[in-house]
C-alpha cells in the first residue's frame, strides 16, 4: 500500500495535469473584433429622445 501511494505521488509530481488558466486567448496579442454585420441594436428611450431632438434641430437649421 505504501508503494502504491509513493507511485501515485511521484506520478502526480512528474506529470501534472494541464491547468485551464491558459485558455484565455485575449492576451495572445491578436485584435479581438466583433462583427455585428447589418444588425441593428434598438435604442434606449434616452437615445431615441436625443435622436429626435437632433433631427428636429437639423430640420430647423436647414430652414
Amino acid at each position: 500500500m505504501k508503494y502504491f501511494l509513493l507511485i501515485v505521488l511521484t506520478t502526480v509530481l512528474l506529470f501534472p495535469t494541464p491547468s485551464n488558466s491558459d485558455t484565455n486567448h485575449f492576451g495572445a496579442g491578436a485584435v479581438f473584433e466583433l462583427d455585428l454585420g447589418d444588425s441593428k441594436i434598438p435604442l434606449t428611450l434616452k437615445q431615441e429622445r436625443e435622436q429626435k431632438l437632433l433631427e428636429e434641430q437639423l430640420k430647423k437649421g436647414e430652414k
